[in-house]
């Protein structure tokens, strides 16, 4: 298995991607803070914000084996599958 980070340093990477893009059609996801325990992102395609957060997103980076939508179901609350994934995929690359 491999080497996960702690909490800390995912969400100091986190807030250094700057965008992450959906996984099935490439829209970029734009990381626009990092306060507290939450993520705030802005779909650049409909400048909708969501709020995703930190807790759920590390549970889903530690224990998940693949990053993807259907898995991210099972951590991420609320519709905040997809922005979850891309930001996850865009870290572990």
């Amino acid at each position: 298995m491999e080497n996960k980070m702690d909490f800390q340093t995912f969400k100091k990477r986190i807030e250094l991607l700057g965008v992450a893009y959906s996984i099935m059609d490439k829209v970029p996801y734009r990381i626009c803070s990092v306060k507290g325990d939450v993520l705030t992102i802005q779909r650049e395609s409909t400048e909708n914000y969501v709020d995703i957060s930190l807790k759920e997103l590390y549970d889903y980076y530690k224990n998940a084996e693949r990053y993807n939508t259907k898995i991210a179901r099972k951590y991420i609350s609320g519709y905040a599958y997809s922005p979850a994934a891309a930001v996850i995929n865009e870290l572990v690359k």
